[in-house]
């Protein structure tokens, strides 16, 4: 067994840009050229005297990577304080990723949880697919993506935007959006990311309508490939890790804990 190439290649980059996303947000950027991605894996991601996290990649072009990080925790908090040309650790890519095969998406991302869409969401328009794309968030200050979105609108791109307290778009949760153009249009796969009551919402929506559903869930992580099993999932016992990030609405059937609760770093359940 080749451990280094088990544990993701752990390795050293340097941050090239910082990109201001929102209020709150932000996207660093680094170059990995020897990294190859499929739209929905993650990285591990070190910052030195402070904690490895996972963390979904939105932005993947020629060996250029980008992470959006919301400053949450105190890794999070650490990453987005960074400035150019600082370092940071990486492990991976990890994961499971979304399937592409679908001719008429529907994307919906909440929150943070919009990051990872974001190469799904260029896939598409670069195949010349047609698609919608509903992103919403609490407030307009929290929206991600939204001016990328609108330039990608004459690109075969329908975009619909949501904020609870209707500060920017429709005003109200992305589920109303969602009924709305299940009901006007025929969507083959539902991809989403984000708070998991709303991914439980959408999940029941798509077995209603008899669509595909894939949705990229979030557990707490050790070590990102499969060895700690902190990211076990009852009852199944599947990793979020390695047999997810993304699953489908077929295996999230069999998943009990999905919408209900998740595991803290000490493995005690904690209700969403």
């Amino acid at each position: 067994m080749n451990i280094e190439s088990l544990t993701g290649g752990p390795r050293s980059v340097q941050i090239v840009n910082i990109v201001k996303e929102n209020a709150h947000d932000r996207t660093i950027f680094f170059k990995d050229p020897d990294m190859t991605f499929s739209p929905g894996q993650f990285l591990m991601v070190w910052v030195s005297k402070v904690d490895e996290i996972p963390l979904s990649i939105s932005y993947f072009q020629d060996g250029l990577v980008g992470l959006t990080i919301r400053p949450i925790g105190s890794a999070t908090k650490a990453i987005v304080s960074l400035a150019h040309n600082d370092l940071i650790g990486i492990r991976g890519p990890f994961g499971h990723p979304f399937d592409l095969d679908c001719p008429s998406p529907l994307i919906v991302g909440g929150g943070i949880g919009t990051a990872p869409l974001r190469p799904v969401i260029q896939h598409f328009v670069e195949l010349g697919t047609e698609i919608t794309v509903v992103i919403g968030a609490r407030t307009k200050d929290e929206l991600l993506f939204i001016e990328e979105m609108q330039q990608l609108e004459g690109d075969g791109v329908r975009l619909i935007i949501t904020t609870d307290d209707g500060s920017a778009g429709m005003k109200g949760f992305v589920t109303m959006a969602v009924a709305q153009v299940l009901s006007e249009s025929d969507i083959h796969t539902l991809y989403t990311c984000g708070p998991e009551p709303m991914m439980v919402a959408l999940w029941r929506m798509a077995m209603d309508h008899d669509i595909r559903f894939q949705a990229s869930l979030e557990r707490y992580m050790k070590c990102g490939c499969g060895l700690c099993g902190t990211c076990a999932l009852d009852p199944t016992g599947e990793l979020v890790c390695v047999d997810g990030p993304v699953f489908s609405g077929e295996q999230l059937r069999n998943i009990t804990e999905f919408g209900n609760y998740h595991r803290d770093s000490t493995g005690v359940k904690q209700n969403f």
